[in-house]
């Protein structure tokens, strides 16, 4: 997994990334497990997963990631970035309207918070996790959050604060926002992430935000979107197959799965990703 996250060609690659306590509890339930880290393992080792998102700020985080190691799954650790750290300090509003008229006032904020992030990447080379993965929503599906002078200028230097503790203990770093970050693709290249996760996406902006990835040298996770699973999972699974196969990708959902019913959907997606991937492709390449 470690290799497929440098953009090493590995072969198919798979994977699950947050999941709601409340599907977590209720897989725990149903196999009487003790809780959500059991759960989270119990699941990826169903799936035959190759990895699972462990999201550092839960109680059961490290459990997860010895549970998962226990079934030869990999961890990635994800931290929320310093955005959303300020936006849950003083508040979303708050937050965005400073990005715009208070700058200088909010970069004390975010200095406060980066070393929170900080202790949190370190918390994760600790328990010996995978890959660590900063979460920070700059964009959302209807656009910027906020303005792309305030990432390149702000955000990224922080980022690259973030990807320095990751790339320090041989891991490697992945960066996630929602929506189309296309333009800030070669600048966390250049500070130390080697791949990022894309999410929010509908198939036009995904495939540009795809080709934007890899151009800059990134390895891209992703493939399937939640929302779309309830009109055919198994063709979702075969698309993101056939990127696999034709330009190299980690296979797993944008984030969005919310209920155990979806979950079993993404089940069935994968299933359809493993068939075309061992099938050799369905032939829609081109569209990627």
């Amino acid at each position: 997994m470690r290799a497929a996250l440098h953009g090493e060609p590995t072969g198919f690659v798979a994977g699950i990334t947050w999941l709601p306590t409340e599907v977590l509890e209720a897989v725990a339930d149903s196999a009487r497990k003790a809780g959500p880290a059991e759960s989270l393992a119990t699941i990826a080792s169903a799936l035959s997963l190759d990895f699972a998102v462990v999201p550092s700020a839960e109680p059961w985080a490290a459990d997860a990631v010895r549970e998962l190691r226990e079934q030869g799954v990999a961890s990635v650790w994800s931290v929320s970035g310093v955005l959303g750290r300020v936006g849950d300090r003083i508040g979303w509003a708050e937050m965005l309207r400073m990005t715009v008229a208070e700058p200088g006032g909010l970069a004390v904020h975010m200095g406060e918070v980066l070393h929170e992030a900080m202790d949190s990447v370190r918390a994760g080379l600790a328990e010996a996790v995978d890959a660590v993965l900063v979460a920070d929503d700059v964009a959302g599906a209807t656009g910027p959050l906020v303005s792309p002078d305030f990432v390149l200028d702000g955000l990224v230097p922080c980022y690259r604060s973030l990807a320095e503790v990751a790339t320090a203990g041989d891991i490697p770093a992945v960066f996630h926002s929602d929506g189309d970050v296309r333009a800030f693709f070669p600048a966390l290249w250049r500070v130390g992430f080697s791949a990022v996760h894309l999410a929010s996406l509908s198939p036009g902006p995904f495939v540009s935000s795809y080709a934007a990835a890899r151009s800059a040298g990134l390895a891209v996770m992703g493939g399937i979107e939640t929302v779309a699973l309830g009109s055919g999972p198994r063709r979702l699974g075969s698309r993101a197959a056939d990127v696999a196969l034709s330009c190299g990708m980690l296979i797993c959902d944008d984030g969005g799965i919310t209920s155990a019913e979806e979950l079993a959907a993404y089940a069935s997606a994968l299933d359809s990703a493993r068939e075309t991937y061992a099938s050799g492709g369905v032939g829609d390449e081109e569209e990627f």
